[in-house]
């Protein structure tokens, strides 16, 4: 009875301030509070090599075939699926870059342009020569579901490597963009990043060895020319490995549209042979190359979103996961549900239950990856923009900004008393990645 009294109250409060809450913007507590190093939360007596290195070709073999599906793929012939977009642009416009709303003339002509009623127009083998977006639609303008929605660009879908194997299905009227299958998303890039391959270049890279960079942003040149940099979760085929160094292949498009394989090299401190066992120590050092780095939506100026960071992560083990977070979440339909559970239940089965740096947590929209208990807390690693809570009188933006360490609390010091919007609230499952790694079929 206390609790409806203080419902009515708080209801009578809101209508005599005029209905709305003050937004404020502010940073979340636990990005200070918490160590920023994934080491800090390895223990020493978990951190072994995996369990399972006798797996290690199977595993490869199982993400090279995924890694390499566009080449034996045909178009997906389900066009409502493939143009899922296509009511929006008729009926929700949105908002555009610069704050106003998009007219209906606008994303008609987007419509338009993707001549839908010719796909698909071709089914040509091709490797991503630059690292670009996959976008929904056609077009580098944006769209946002509100005025003030940064950075959440909906027409922004992936981020994609320099090297990944797609099918190009389908060219837009101008010519200008064309829409891809990969192994992990779909969509449209700019014709200028991808070229074509043939059946020797294709046999080539089938029977390459593999590495993966140890950090991001490392340079790979070509007669003094730069060519692209290497990141963290990507592959990179092998021509021959030296003491210190390891020359690579990399593609380039020529003037005709095909691609070329040229020779690089990177430095043997650079790389690690693919894929790698697992450890809690492993997994901790990749997470902290990327700890900091910005929050990008969809890849967008070509930094992680939260799927995207899960993803580059398991890379490293041979995992090949799909682009988006319910989907990696819902992998081998391994979800165990934790909607039921309160927020004591839930977390005392993350602890319990999860594998620190192998198990993530699920929640519509995001994805996390538990990193171990610390001071009775979950802790998780994840790439975030922020975490939305609410007071009786105030909105808050507890901003997190991108790759970071968090307990699910994270926002606590501005959430009220009956509010439900902590990380916590709103888990709803968890999925063990280690024990997919068994079973990589």
């Amino acid at each position: 009875m206390a609790r409806i009294h203080f419902l009515i109250l708080c209801a009578l409060a809101s209508l005599m301030l005029g209905c709305a809450k003050k937004q404020v913007t502010t940073i979340a507590k636990d990005v200070s509070a918490y160590p920023q190093d994934a080491r800090f939360y390895v223990l020493p007596s978990n951190d072994s090599a995996s369990k399972h290195p006798s797996n290690a070709k199977a595993i490869k073999e199982a993400y090279l075939q995924a890694h390499f599906s566009p080449w034996s793929a045909k178009p997906n012939p389900d066009v409502k699926s493939v143009f899922w977009v296509q009511g929006s642009l008729r009926s929700k416009p949105g908002f555009g870059e610069n704050r106003l709303p998009n007219s209906k003339e606008f994303t008609q002509g987007i419509l338009d342009s993707m001549d839908i009623a010719h796909y698909p127009s071709v089914a040509q083998k091709a490797i991503i020569t630059q690292a670009t977006n996959v976008r929904v639609v056609p077009s580098e303008k944006m769209r946002f579901d509100t005025e003030d929605d940064f950075p959440f660009d909906q027409w922004q879908n992936s981020w994609i490597f320099a090297g990944t194997p797609v099918l190009i299905t389908h060219y837009d009227t101008t010519k200008r963009w064309a829409h891809i299958e990969s192994g992990f998303v779909a969509g449209w890039i700019l014709v200028n990043s991808v070229g074509l391959v043939d059946e020797k270049q294709i046999a080539r890279l089938k029977k390459a060895s593999y590495i993966l960079p140890e950090r991001d942003n490392i340079p790979l040149y070509h007669k003094g020319k730069f060519l692209a940099n290497a990141r963290v979760g990507q592959i990179l085929p092998v021509v021959k490995s030296l003491k210190e160094r390891d020359i690579v292949l990399v593609p380039m498009r020529d003037m005709q549209g095909k691609a070329q394989l040229v020779e690089s090299t990177i430095a043997a401190r650079d790389i690690a042979s693919f894929p790698k066992g697992f450890s809690q120590g492993r997994s901790a050092e990749i997470i902290n190359t990327m700890l900091g780095d910005k929050y990008g939506w969809g890849g967008y100026l070509a930094s992680r979103d939260c799927s995207a960071f899960i993803r580059d992560i398991f890379a490293n083990y041979g995992l090949y996961l799909p682009r988006n977070s319910l989907a990696q979440a819902q992998v081998k339909k391994s979800m165990q549900d934790l909607s039921h559970l309160s927020r004591k239940q839930k977390e005392r089965y993350i602890i319990e239950h999860g594998v620190p740096f192998g198990s993530v947590l699920y929640l519509k929209g995001h994805i996390m990856l538990y990193i171990g208990e610390y001071e009775g807390r979950a802790m998780v690693a994840h790439s975030a923009w922020s975490v939305k809570t609410s007071t009786l009188f105030r909105g808050y933006k507890n901003m997190l900004g991108g790759v970071v360490i968090t307990s699910l609390y994270a926002g606590k010091e501005h959430n009220g008393a009956f509010s439900k919007k902590l990380l916590i609230d709103r888990v709803t499952g968890i999925t063990n990645f280690y024990d997919l790694l068994e079973n990589p079929q």
